[in-house]
């Protein structure tokens, strides 16, 4: 039964006006009066209110509002949500994974290894956060949030409930169309963007098209992937009065640290510093970290797979996962710098790499995504890399896609990728 007089994300909401917007999707407009009816009559309609016991309930839509009225109607009750991808096949094992009382929601991941795992929280572990990271972030009561694409993605059902319990207003897409995402930001006047690189640049070249620019926005958040200070200064250009922010986090320890766009350079692998209230250092190459905002079971000290190194101003450097970093014919080897250096070609959009096998022998191959004008030619690419790396770290194989494999956070799926 909903506990009453209880603090959940429900409740907070409807502390907030009635006919305050609340959301803005694909044009539609939603006060929150009109989100908590809705949530109110499914909880209703569903008899969340007098299930006994907890247990998961799974939500797995496409559509972004069922998302968020399903999510916000297991508020308070013993029903625990997990907004699931409809391309994901949930298993009798983990429905029947052991909800822990306290467990308010979960997060499904599965991180690089493909296997998906349920992480539950409490509602203090991220509603507790949301003041800090709000400030950092430049959102509010009076912000304004552009976002594009799933609930599913932590990152997105992280910042909707930080924006709404606070009485600030979501503006949403759920199409890739960077064009009307240009269109929606302008019409509502979004003050903030929340989007990963690769979305942002084609949402900058949205705005290059129609040469526009942008005097609304003053702050752009953006995660799961490098960003550089070339590509800062390109994003401030069209957004003339804007900041941006880079994060670094893991679904199962919210934020870990932040850089912005004045403390941006040429190395892409610059994450910055920690957040308030995390402490992160560095063991033997791998990154630490100690936070009460984790997920229920967090430990004083948590390794999260990734590694990395501090430099003399305190500032953390991401140098890849664990398995991104490799041993080729007696020479250890960072995917991620090469990664960065193919990036840093024009032409190229994204890039990947990692070790494959050859005749019983380990060589690097890379997997590139080229832009759409401008696509650089394999002598190009090896030409640049060869002045730039020395030759072990040089790819033997290249590989142009039309796209690469991500997860709903913009991770690349280098299990996916594939020789061809």
């Amino acid at each position: 039964m909903v506990m009453q007089g209880k603090k959940d994300y429900l409740e907070l909401m409807k502390q907030i006006p009635a006919e305050q917007i609340a959301l803005i999707l694909e044009s539609r407009l939603y006060t929150f009066g009109m989100l908590v009816s809705r949530a109110e009559n499914l909880r209703l309609c569903k008899g969340l209110e007098s299930s006994d016991g907890h247990y998961i309930y799974i939500i797995q839509s496409l559509d972004i509002e069922e998302q968020l009225i399903n999510f916000l109607a297991c508020s308070g009750t013993q029903a625990v949500p997990v907004i699931v991808p409809c391309d994901v096949q949930v298993s009798q094992q983990l429905l029947e994974t052991k909800v822990p009382k306290e467990a308010c929601m979960a997060v499904m991941t599965s991180g690089t290894t493909g296997q998906n795992k349920l992480l539950f929280r409490t509602l203090k572990s991220w509603e507790g956060y949301f003041h800090i990271q709000n400030k950092i972030f430049g959102m509010g009561d009076k912000s304004s949030i552009f976002m594009h694409g799933s609930l599913a993605f932590t990152g997105n059902l992280n910042l909707y409930l930080a924006q709404l319990i606070t009485g600030g207003t979501v503006i949403a897409e759920k199409t890739f169309d960077p064009r009307r995402w240009r269109e929606e930001i302008e019409a509502y006047r979004a003050d903030v963007i929340y989007l990963i690189p690769t979305k942002l640049c084609s949402l900058k070249k949205a705005y290059h098209k129609k040469k526009y620019y942008n005097n609304s926005v003053k702050s752009i958040i953006c995660g799961s992937q490098s960003l550089g200070g070339r590509e800062a200064e390109e994003l401030k250009q069209v957004f003339r009065n804007s900041s941006v922010t880079l994060y670094y986090g893991a679904s199962e320890l919210n934020y870990i640290t932040y850089v912005k766009d004045s403390q941006m350079g040429e190395d892409k692998t610059l994450i910055g510093k920690p957040f308030p209230e995390v402490r992160v250092w560095v063991e033997r190459g791998k990154i630490c970290v100690n936070t009460i905002y984790g997920v229920i079971g967090t430990k004083a000290k948590e390794r999260i797979g990734d590694c990395g190194h501090f430099d003399q101003d305190g500032m953390l450097y991401f140098d890849g996962r664990e398995d991104g970093i490799c041993n080729v014919n007696g020479r250890k080897v960072l995917t991620v710098k090469i990664e960065n250096e193919l990036e840093s070609i024009p032409g190229i959009a994204q890039a990947a790499v990692k070790v494959v096998k050859k005749r019983g022998h380990d060589m690097l191959a890379a997997w590139v995504v080229a832009e759409e004008q401008g696509k650089p030619d394999m002598s190009q690419v090896r030409q640049h890399l060869q002045t730039k790396l020395p030759s072990w770290e040089v790819p033997k194989a290249v590989y142009f896609m039309k796209e690469l494999p991500q997860n709903e956070s913009g991770k690349i799926l280098k299990r996916k990728l594939q020789r061809v």
